[in-house]
């Protein structure tokens, strides 16, 4: 008997670059937002339901606890009234 071999692939901080799209998981249930900012310490997303700024270790636990995902969106998911941060992302 073959058995089926898998290969899981784990996504850190690294990933994260202005206007990528991430669900966020939180006490009270989930969100949508974009990332506007990157630096070599910090990430910052914001949406309608969550804005968040995690150093790059917060984030890799984040991803580790399934508590936050990249989405393969084309979409910024930033409020109308947060408009200066969609500049950035962009």
């Amino acid at each position: 008997m073959s058995l089926h071999r898998r290969t899981y692939l784990s996504v850190t901080a690294e990933a994260l670059h202005p206007g990528t799209t991430v669900r966020y998981y939180y006490r009270t249930g989930s969100s949508l937002a974009t990332v506007v900012e990157r630096t070599d310490r910090i990430v910052t997303f914001v949406g309608e339901d969550c804005d968040g700024k995690f150093t790059h270790g917060q984030i890799d636990r984040l991803f580790a606890d399934d508590r936050l995902e990249i989405v393969l969106d084309d979409e910024l998911h930033i409020p109308a009234d947060r408009t200066d941060r969609a500049d950035q992302a962009e």
